[in-house]
């Protein structure tokens, strides 16, 4: 059992959360894109951040269960089923598993698929064929920077020392809260100022793969989704800290955790600050 100082829980992360300022960048930016082709250029930019999570969280939760003596449960006697990096693990993969299959959709739906349909769908709206989007839609430099800045959050290619892996589970951590708040910024900026156009893509299918998906279906599965992400990141970190084994202080593993929360806030408010630049 652990101590309630060496947990994570919500007030730890609440001084972040509260100087944070991406979610209003990221609402100022699809307000401000009044133009339709800035707003799929707005769109599509935001699509291609959220594309680098799901290969970042896929590749965390192997490392984590690849970790058998990292993990370990001092009140099993039996020693070799006292492993826990598979348990600590699935907190994290529950949300890959929405990544790569979604779970209310009758058929396998990539949320990655799911966010091109919204992007097709809204270009239809608008009266663009699909071939015309290629010189309009710009993915700037700090898009990319982000992406860049998420794999190497998640460790991807990289070997992870203990502080770095732990440090991978916050800053996970703090994807899933800040996208839980982002979607529904999104949402209600997108229905405020955009009725007409949502109404229309919440009706339309948009073929992909051989399959017809719902052309709102991704914005609005994340304002719900998210927040069932984030209480699992929650219980894996605190997993995490329960079955560690290994040699340094829980203080100085729980502070690692923090460190990550923080880094994810940085890359996501950097990228938010310049999603709407020209």
């Amino acid at each position: 059992m652990l101590m309630p100082d060496n947990r994570i829980a919500r007030a730890d992360l609440e001084p972040v959360l509260a100087a944070h300022r991406g979610n209003q960048d990221l609402e100022r930016a699809f307000v401000e894109a009044k133009a339709p082709e800035r707003l799929l250029s707005v769109l599509g930019r935001y699509i291609q951040f959220n594309s680098a999570f799901g290969a970042g969280l896929a590749n965390l939760a192997g490392e984590i269960a690849a970790r058998p003596g990292l993990f370990r449960d001092a009140q099993e006697p039996l020693r070799i089923v006292a492993d826990r990096s598979a348990e600590v693990a699935s907190d994290f993969f529950f949300a890959a598993i929405d990544e790569f299959d979604d779970r209310a959709t009758p058929w396998r739906d990539t949320h990655r698929t799911l966010a091109q349909a919204t992007l097709k769908g809204m270009a239809a709206f608008f009266g663009y064929e699909p071939a015309q989007l290629n010189d309009l839609l710009e993915v700037n430099a700090a898009t990319e920077d982000a992406m860049d800045q998420v794999w190497e959050g998640y460790g991807v290619g990289a070997h992870l020392e203990e502080a770095r892996l732990f440090q991978a589970m916050g800053f996970h951590t703090g994807s899933e809260i800040l996208a839980d708040q982002e979607f529904v910024v999104l949402d209600q900026a997108l229905r405020a100022h955009r009725p007409e156009m949502v109404a229309a893509l919440e009706g339309m299918k948009v073929p992909i793969l051989g399959q017809r998906h719902n052309a709102y279906y991704w914005v609005r599965v994340h304002t719900g989704v998210e927040a069932e992400h984030f209480e699992a990141a929650l219980a894996g970190v605190n997993n995490a800290l329960r079955f560690y084994a290994g040699r340094d202080p829980r203080e100085t593993v729980k502070a690692w955790i923090l460190e990550g929360f923080k880094s994810f806030a940085d890359v996501q408010g950097a990228f938010m600050a310049r999603l709407g630049e020209p």
